[in-house]
């Protein structure tokens, strides 16, 4: 019972890991450059890589700022979070 116990646990946790580390639509290469593109949603596959949040690096203002993207093609300055965008591409 202490075994399925701590199995179940330990799974829930390695679970709730992947999910956070998983983010569907971030480029493989990532950049700071090329301005907000939210993509196309033109093929039933794009809604499957949809994420309702994504940032982008606006460099004008030295920030990053939310964005939706569709799911398909758009550009590499898309960030799935507003920590990892900043600290990627906010100068000081």
């Amino acid at each position: 019972m202490k075994f399925t116990f701590i199995f179940a646990c330990l799974a829930l946790l390695v679970a709730h890991t992947r999910a956070q580390t998983y983010c569907a639509g971030r480029p493989g290469i990532q950049l700071c450059t090329g301005g907000r593109d939210e993509g196309n949603n033109n093929r039933a596959t794009c809604q499957e890589r949809a994420m309702r949040e994504m940032w982008w690096y606006n460099a004008r203002i030295n920030d990053c700022q939310k964005m939706k993207f569709l799911g398909c093609n758009g550009n590499r300055n898309r960030y799935c979070s507003l920590g990892s965008c900043r600290s990627r591409c906010k100068r000081p």
